[in-house]
């Protein structure tokens, strides 16, 4: 699939984005957003049944995730424990909160929430790949993490399948949520290229 170099440099210009939106976080937050160094898994469309599960089969977490087509294809997704994502609300705005699930208004701003962290994390890694994607709208879900999973790659039969997953914490009030990055890589040798490149010129 990927050698190490490869891997590593894709790990890079990964984090760099996830630091992108680590910084549009904070800035919305107005206090320190601290990001892990992404951790990747891939392979093969056809030996999917390795996919490890990286949350509770059945955890639910308060998502938002972005598809977007190209090239590269595939979904960012922000994920909170419905907990943490009430508690990123609180700090937004002055609604109320409760321990139950998102209701509607809470939800539409948790989607704004993870719309704005989503465009700069994509919009980062877009701009350090050069290609051009499609996006759809951004979609609100409680849902768990092995299940967008399986949605996503569950018709796709040939090429490569990359997951990507990085907690951060907001730092002051403690809460922990994820950035995942689903990619379904159709023409694995266009990624290869892509990151010799980009090494060829750092």
């Amino acid at each position: 699939m990927l050698n190490r170099d490869q891997t590593d440099a894709l790990t890079e210009m990964i984090n760099t984005s996830l630091n992108a939106a680590a910084f549009s976080l904070s800035e919305i937050v107005e206090t320190e957003v601290i990001i892990n160094i992404p951790q990747i898994q891939i392979f093969t469309s056809d030996d999917q049944s390795r996919l490890t599960p990286i949350f509770g089969l059945e955890d639910t977490y308060a998502t938002v995730k972005q598809d977007f087509q190209g090239n590269l294809s595939g979904t960012a997704i922000i994920a909170f424990p419905s907990d943490g994502a009430l508690q990123l609300i609180s700090l937004l705005t002055d609604l109320v909160v409760s321990d139950e699930e998102l209701d509607i208004i809470q939800s539409g701003t948790f989607l704004e929430i993870g719309n704005i962290i989503n465009n700069a994390f994509l919009g980062s890694l877009n701009n350090q790949f050069d290609f051009h994607v499609q996006y759809a709208l951004p979609e609100f879900n409680e849902v768990s993490i092995p299940y967008i999973i399986d949605a996503t790659f569950r018709d796709q039969k040939q090429g490569g399948v990359i997951v990507t997953n990085t907690n951060f914490v907001v730092k002051s009030k403690n809460i922990e949520g994820h950035i995942l990055l689903l990619f379904k890589v159709i023409d694995m040798d266009f990624l290869k290229q892509k990151l010799n490149h980009l090494m060829d010129g750092s």
